[in-house]
């Protein structure tokens, strides 16, 4: 059963923070048995025993559909993908029925549904596609005959993929074109994305290894990853050319609407800027970084692309819901399950010690300056801790906990 993570803002905006969860969907698909070539990350449902059957290639537009020597008996729907603008067959297509992974388009752009028995009137089919943005129609599936799914070439460019979208933890980089100078506050407007597609796609592979893929060297070694970690994600980036993120229209920027209307699967979207100038001493001038959890499947953040560490510590918030741990302005509660804040010292004492760790390590949150700031808060990672620090710094036990358990809920 593949996995999918999905994020609750809750309702407080700007605030650094992505609760996950894992939503395990079930259901109930009657009637129609896949009759083509699968993906092998994720295996299609209701396949005959011997496993998928071979699609012989046909002439486009053949109606009603004829079962090929091979196949099985019975009678089918052939789903035929098309790009709109080349008119051309798309293989490799990912087909999804009433939300269930079914399998994907043979060379010819083809892919048949054997029917078996009496089925629901309606049916939802999803093509997925990279480069193409996604595409969903209802249909009649319980008779013979054709259905034509025309794909439009979308601005999501895959960087590296693993796996399905459904299967994979989806991170969406989009240009800003907007930059800060902390000197004077002021934001700095940028003619699109200095250097353009080439330099953007160059800045987003770097920040791929500076960050995602550096996990093993700042992650404790107390609880270690999975070894196929980097497996269970799947980097694009969006780019049309003319259509922007502002990074510093707020605290995490703006994204425009219509980046959401055709990226409908990112996990975390992240707002990548070139660079920020000056060192932010708190309002009014505009963070270097922040996240908003903006609801199911529209948790983003904004960063510089030469700051990776900090770029951690905000990943930290929007993916794995972790906790800031300093002491300043900005939210806490005790993120339950696998939390890195404790509501009570006696919580995270009694919490330590069920893992094994040494209790007499929790501590308040406070600046560690007399008379500064304090919290009701409890923290146990020791310093430097990057969701303390920021800039600098490793996920404690704590962090590095609730991180495995998040990967550990995807399927790769």
């Amino acid at each position: 059963m593949n996995r999918k993570i999905l994020y609750w803002g809750g309702i407080f905006a700007f605030f650094c923070l992505g609760l996950v969860l894992t939503l395990s969907g079930i259901f109930f698909f009657l009637g129609i048995t896949a009759a083509g070539s699968r993906a092998s990350a994720a295996p299609p449902v209701l396949l005959s025993q011997g496993g998928p059957v071979p699609v012989p290639a046909q002439t486009l537009g053949t109606s009603p559909v004829q079962k090929g020597p091979d196949q099985p008996p019975g009678q089918y729907v052939r789903i035929l993908t098309i790009d709109e603008k080349t008119n051309t067959p798309l293989p490799a297509v990912l087909l999804f029925i009433n939300g269930l992974y079914a399998g994907m388009t043979a060379e010819n752009g083809s892919f048949d549904l054997l029917i078996t028995g009496p089925g629901p009137n309606s049916s939802t089919i999803r093509a997925v596609k990279d480069g193409y943005q996604d595409i969903t129609i209802r249909s009649d599936l319980i008779r013979p005959g054709e259905v034509l799914l025309n794909l439009t070439p979308g601005d999501i460019i895959p960087v590296e993929i693993n796996g399905p979208r459904e299967s994979e933890i989806n991170i969406v980089f989009v240009p800003s074109h907007t930059s800060f100078n902390a000197t004077d506050n002021t934001k700095t407007e940028l003619d699109g994305y200095p250097g353009g597609e080439t330099q953007f796609a160059s800045d987003v592979r770097t920040f791929i290894n500076q960050t995602f893929l550096a996990y093993p060297a700042i992650t404790s070694p107390s609880y270690p990853l999975p070894r196929d970690y980097r497996q269970r994600f799947d980097f694009y980036y969006f780019w049309d050319g003319t259509t922007y993120a502002d990074a510093f229209d707020s605290c995490a920027g703006t994204i425009p609407q219509d980046y959401w209307d055709n990226v409908t699967f990112s996990d975390l979207t992240i707002i990548l800027y070139p660079s920020y100038q000056g060192v932010y001493s708190g309002p009014p001038g505009q963070p270097v970084g922040c996240t908003n959890p903006n609801g199911l499947g529209r948790v983003y953040l904004k960063i510089s692309a030469d700051m990776p560490s900090l770029a951690m510590h905000e990943i930290g918030h929007g993916l794995y819901g972790l906790m800031d741990t300093y002491c300043g302005d900005t939210y806490y509660a005790q993120n339950d399950p696998d939390p890195n804040l404790w509501s009570s010292k006696d919580g995270c004492r009694e919490y330590a010690g069920g893992n094994g760790w040494d209790p007499d390590a929790c501590r308040q949150v406070s600046s560690g300056v007399p008379g500064g700031c304090t919290k009701e808060f409890w923290r146990w990672d020791p310093d430097p801790d990057i969701m303390y620090y920021g800039y600098a710094g490793t996920f404690g036990n704590a962090s590095t906990k609730r991180i495995v358990s998040t990967l550990m809920r995807v399927s790769p």
